[in-house]
């Protein structure tokens, strides 16, 4: 087998889980560009065996090899002019971290220009492919609590830009749906954002409504310090997802109970399921790089531009008062509008 070369730009946090990411996908050669030269160190410590390219500076390192794959493991912000410069000197499958960018005009302009060129764009939305997940979709496809009315998501820290599009995408995947108006209210406390205060990502919370009529609260605000749950409630029943216990839970109305009027609420639930819920990043990061040397991707990135528009659509409505907004949002200035999300 011929030897892959993967270029990583950024060795944070996700650059350093693609690079263990990478050890399964043998025989491959990194480059990789970081502004501190500390954290490419301690890489190569960690992975004495891996063959790494070191480059001061991005262009360098795509002028100089010749990359299978373009990991932008960097913050926000960078994320467009960093896929424009990896279009110009001629890479062709590019991964990019979340949030795909911090405008909705770069957003869809990166997917246009993927799809102009040729390019392979990933963006590591990995809850798409993540096989518990799938197995969820499904389930909720088959009726197991009847349809989808409505979801509820609450998570602490803020920084909707940085983690929400994560939930908002998993939202939209497990319903097979897209968010068609939102309501939105910023929470902005001045909590310092952990990745430097040059960066601006407040919190906040919405009504969100989706295409076919589900209903979602979102609230993912800086006034908590808890962690994910999600609550999917059906017309008979009610999961219960709970990322940081590893597991789902499922309750529902029993057969013979589900022609009883919804005024009947005090109905008890029964047919309880707990179902395992495996999150390993890590393997997210593999099977998208897997994938992208296959010339394949996991998910299409017009997701990524979806998920970042109902963020953004959220801070328009704020500025407006509070005022329901239709997707996509016709407003130009606001759609060129930058925003400083990690």
């Amino acid at each position: 087998m011929s030897m892959s070369t993967i270029g990583i730009i950024g060795l944070g946090p996700m650059g350093h889980r693609y690079v263990e990411a990478i050890q399964m996908l043998e025989p491959v050669k990194i480059a990789v560009t970081d502004l501190r030269t500390e954290v490419i160190e301690q890489a190569k410590a960690k992975y004495p065996k891996q063959e790494f390219s070191v480059y001061s500076h991005h262009e360098d390192m795509l002028k100089s090899e010749q990359l299978d794959v373009l990991i932008i493991a960097t913050n926000g912000p960078s994320h467009y002019s960093l896929f424009l410069d990896a279009i110009k000197f001629g890479v062709n499958r590019v991964i990019c971290e979340k949030p795909i960018a911090t405008s909705i005009r770069q957003a869809q302009e990166m997917v246009s220009i993927a799809r102009e060129k040729g390019v392979k764009l990933a963006v590591n939305h990995g809850r798409r492919w993540a096989a518990d997940y799938l197995l969820l979709r499904e389930k909720l496809k088959s009726g197991v609590i009847g349809p989808v009315e409505s979801m509820m998501f609450s998570m602490g820290g803020g920084q909707m830009g940085c983690n929400g599009t994560h939930f908002i995408d998993l939202a939209s995947f497990l319903l097979d749906d897209q968010v068609e108006q939102v309501c939105g209210f910023l929470n902005d406390e001045g909590v310092p954002n952990p990745r430097g205060a040059h960066f601006k990502d407040p919190g906040g919370y919405a009504i969100i409504h989706f295409s076919a009529g589900t209903r979602m609260f979102f609230e993912l605000t800086e006034d908590l310090g808890i962690p994910p749950v999600l609550v999917i409630n059906g017309k008979y029943g009610r999961i219960t997802v709970n990322e940081l216990q590893r597991s789902y839970f499922i309750e529902a109305r029993k057969e013979q109970d589900r022609e009883l009027p919804v005024t009947r609420y005090g109905t008890p639930l029964h047919e309880t399921q707990t179902c395992k819920l495996e999150l390993n990043i890590i393997e997210f990061c593999q099977n998208l790089l897997m994938n992208l040397l296959q010339d394949s991707i996991p998910a299409n990135p017009q997701f990524a531009v979806d998920a970042l528009e109902t963020i953004i659509g959220i801070h328009y409505s704020h500025h407006l008062g509070n005022q329901v907004i239709k997707l996509p949002i016709a407003d130009e200035e606001y759609c060129n509008k930058l925003f400083s999300f990690t």
